[in-house]
């Protein structure tokens, strides 16, 4: 499986992408085909909603050239994406927020309202480790990320939160040890 994960965390060696290094490697071990994208070293602009990405139907479309043309494509041709991020103000990273509005245009409109997806059935998972406990805005960016799944139509493969996570030495403990095999088996056997 080609499996694009993309790491929203502003820091190339925080907790964050301590935590996907632990998956990936769980994930390699059944030979799975990974590229680790740092979203912190892309250009990527806001959404600016000129709706141009509507006027093609088999491709996304966008009319921003930025780094976007090449995730779009990563995520296009991907088996599975997997969106890794700390809890930033009870939310999305700046870099995962971005990423996702422009994820907006790999879906099209009819004039009816319905809409096709260019990633509908495609699997995704997320990763997020957070300072705080579940409820203080873990909880908030599962929630996002579910709807976010379910409007694109992808196959949500799991979930893996990391809470109270201070250190690098936190994500060490042998419940997170397990809870990273659990996900990186759910990644397998989801089809």
């Amino acid at each position: 499986m080609r499996i694009s994960a993309f790491l929203g965390s502003p820091r190339k060696k925080g907790n964050t992408a301590h935590l996907l290094n632990q998956i990936v490697e769980e994930l390699r071990n059944s030979r799975h085909e990974i590229e680790v994208i740092y979203l912190r070293d892309k250009k990527i602009s806001g959404c600016i909603e000129d709706f141009a990405c509507q006027k093609v139907f088999d491709k996304p479309g966008c009319s921003i050239k930025d780094d976007m043309q090449e995730l779009h494509q990563k995520i296009l041709e991907a088996d599975c994406i997997l969106i890794a991020t700390p809890v930033f103000c009870w939310s999305f990273s700046a870099q995962i927020k971005t990423f996702l509005d422009r994820l907006y245009c790999l879906e099209k409109y009819y004039k009816d309202g319905s809409y096709i997806s260019l990633v509908e059935g495609k699997k995704c998972g997320l990763i997020v480790t957070a300072g705080g406990d579940e409820f203080d805005g873990a909880d908030l960016v599962v929630e996002g990320y579910r709807r976010m799944t379910e409007f694109h139509r992808m196959k949500d493969v799991g979930r893996l939160v990391a809470a109270n996570i201070q250190t690098k030495k936190d994500l060490l403990k042998p419940e997170v040890k397990k809870t990273v095999k659990e996900f990186a088996q759910s990644i397998n056997r989801r089809k």
